[in-house]
């Protein structure tokens, strides 16, 4: 809280990286030793995380409501305006990370094209701007709330059973044909018929069924419930909080990854590849030969019997989708589905609007709110993240965002290759945001997840981890200033 002792600026041996992170110089607040004024007030605790993560879910939740149609923008920007609130609410020290600038810079160059003659619309324009802040306000408002590592791991443990119902459903979703299904998104529907039959696909009963959807309106939507039940899994499998935590994760992991299998979103497959070899490579540089053993056998092993579960369920149309990936090269497999929206980003739009095109001409911003009456500046349209920040800000944009993901993925590898092992299992979580937080930069090269509900996730997790990892060091040194 604002008026209770701050915690402490931490130096020495002890204290991670020091070029990660910078405090505000103000000579008139005095440094107290430690966390040990008051107890924070509602608005100053952990608690306030785990409030909003709810928020996040039952706003997800809404949406597959057919009686809740009608308020679907409401249920939309109920999540977004909230974090923005949080902003100005949340009370507590502010430790700011080297990351922030960035973040900063990246909203200033965005709100500069208010007066890009391709903003058309104010109200669009100022929607747009109010996403890409609300998507990562997490980051400043969590850093000042009063978190241990036990809220933390709460926190973890929250979004992973989240998930991991998600991956259930969509599981029962193929297994019984239209007894778990969920209305379809009005989005996709718009697409037209023959779109809509090509996320069919004919298990191996004979039925037709979607993609599994999970908690969402998409076909496929559970492939994400699933690559974080598995990565999330993992984690929870190599945690010393008890048996029932590993059993818990090993679980997770093997529902995960059978609705991966179901799912067939192949991109989704890759990038869960790319996250647990991360988490590997933080494993062996920490020298923690055993748990990468454990592993690599448990997720390994049930890859092989999740796969052959899939295929007896699915049919030969899983088996097929599966092996496209290996028979042809995976960067041509990337260009055929993603990969020109990349090269058109850099080769096409980055010349034409090289500060950015303006605000508000794509997206949910411009659905809800866009004039698209003047033929000068049609509405535009960003299929991956990188086409968003050029839309954005251009050059700008495309430079201050992706350097802000840059440090934060650093200061996550910096934590996890600590050797000691503390008792809030520090190295434990700082490899899975290492893994977590490559898995979401890869990402941006599939979909707009930094504008997005998982993009709030991602900076959610990361700035509760750094409140919690300073916090740690602040009770560990209190002498330290």
């Amino acid at each position: 809280m604002r008026g209770a002792s701050p915690r402490p600026q931490l130096r020495g041996p002890g204290v991670l990286h020091q070029r990660y992170v910078r405090r505000a110089a103000a000579p008139a607040v005095a440094v107290a030793p430690a966390p040990a004024a008051g107890a924070p007030g509602l608005l100053g605790s952990g608690s306030v995380v785990v409030a909003f993560i709810v928020l996040l879910f039952v706003c997800q939740l809404a949406l597959l409501m057919e009686v809740l149609a009608p308020a679907r923008v409401v249920f939309r920007s109920l999540s977004f305006g909230t974090s923005l609130a949080l902003l100005g609410l949340v009370k507590g020290p502010r430790l700011d990370h080297l990351a922030k600038p960035f973040l900063v810079a990246s909203a200033v160059f965005t709100a500069l094209n208010f007066f890009h003659p391709g903003t058309t619309s104010p109200v669009a324009a100022a929607a747009q701007l109010g996403i890409q802040i609300a998507v990562f306000a997490p980051f400043f408002w969590a850093s000042r709330l009063r978190i241990d590592a036990k809220m933390f791991s709460r926190v973890v443990l929250l979004l992973f059973l989240f998930n991991m119902a998600s991956a259930s459903l969509g599981i029962l979703q193929v297994t019984f044909p239209g007894r778990f299904q969920p209305n379809l998104s009005s989005v996709v529907e718009g697409q037209g018929e023959g779109y809509v039959r090509s996320l069919q696909f004919e298990t191996a009963s004979g039925a037709r069924v979607f993609r599994p959807m999970g908690l969402t309106d998409v076909p496929g939507g559970a492939a994400t419930g699933a690559f974080y039940s598995v990565l999330l899994g993992g984690t929870f499998l190599l945690s010393r909080q008890g048996l029932s935590r590993k059993v818990l994760g090993g679980v997770g992991i093997g529902i995960g990854l059978i609705c991966l299998y179901l799912g067939q979103v192949r991109v989704s497959a890759v990038t869960l590849l790319v996250c647990m070899a991360a988490m590997g490579l933080a494993l062996t540089v920490s020298g923690r030969w055993v748990r990468l053993v454990a592993l690599a056998s448990v997720v390994g092993g049930l890859a092989v019997v999740a796969f052959g579960w899939a295929v007896a369920v699915g049919g030969d149309a899983v088996l097929s989708r599966w092996s496209t990936l290996t028979a042809s090269d995976p960067s041509q497999v990337y260009q055929s589905n993603r990969g020109h929206f990349l090269e058109s980003t850099f080769e096409e739009v980055l010349p034409e609007f090289p500060l950015g095109a303006g605000l508000g001409r794509y997206g949910m911003a411009n659905a809800y709110f866009g004039d698209n009456t003047y033929r000068e500046h049609p509405p535009l349209w960003a299929e991956i993240q990188w086409t968003a920040w050029a839309y954005d800000a251009g050059w700008l944009g495309i430079v201050c965002y992706p350097v802000a993901l840059l440090v934060t993925l650093g200061w996550g590898f910096q934590v996890a290759r600590r050797r000691e092992d503390s008792p809030g299992e520090f190295w434990l979580w700082g490899s899975m945001l290492f893994a977590y937080d490559l898995g979401a930069i890869a990402q941006t090269f599939n979909n707009q997840f930094f504008m997005s509900q998982m993009g709030m996730e991602f900076w959610l997790l990361n700035g509760a981890f750094f409140s919690a990892y300073w916090n740690r060091n602040a009770a560990l040194h209190p002498h330290r200033r």
